[in-house]
């Protein structure tokens, strides 16, 4: 594997690794302060990032394609261990590909509806770029329930990428 192709791969799995520590120590927050544990709007964010967590894995691993809807999780309970397995398929899938395998071009499934909606084909992209997707899809909706905890008076977790390394890349917290 060349110097460049190696590289990646190891970015990537970084990628998921922090990914999963800050989902599990954004949880961890939610969880602890009453007033997220009873707030709609963070647990349909925090649904809504799982689920596209899952529906990645589903497509990377040509599993079968299932949506679960937010009325399948009556708690927050329901949808952290929902979470829990989202981010470990993520990061177990991150951990086992090659270069080989991030640099292959893949299509999506929902891809036909953009082109339905867009009147134009679907662009190309890798498999590496799919993850890229779920990463800052993930980090995207993490910082809008950071930015509702603090409307509720929530102090949020700081989660930031770089006082991950700082930290000694620390691994999720297991318990959420």
């Amino acid at each position: 594997m060349s110097e460049p192709a190696s590289l990646f791969v190891r970015h990537v799995r970084e990628l998921a690794r922090h990914m999963a520590w800050a989902d599990a120590t954004v949880w961890t927050s939610v969880l602890t302060a009453p007033a997220a544990v009873s707030d709609a709007k963070i647990a349909d964010t925090l649904h809504h990032m799982h689920l596209v967590q899952h529906i990645f894995v589903q497509a990377w691993t040509h599993a079968t394609f299932a949506v679960r809807e937010r009325n399948e999780f009556p708690t927050l309970d329901d949808i952290a261990i929902f979470g829990l397995d989202g981010r470990r398929g993520v990061l177990a899938f991150a951990e086992s590909v090659s270069a080989e395998d991030l640099d292959r071009e893949v299509r999506m499934p929902w891809a036909a509806f953009f082109e339905q909606q867009s009147k134009q084909t679907a662009g190309v992209h890798t498999l590496g770029e799919s993850m890229l997707q779920v990463f800052l899809h993930t980090q995207h909706h993490r910082g809008q329930v950071c930015m509702r905890l603090r409307e509720i008076d929530v102090v949020p977790p700081t989660i930031d990428f770089i006082l991950w390394l700082w930290a000694g890349r620390p691994v999720e917290n297991a318990a959420v």
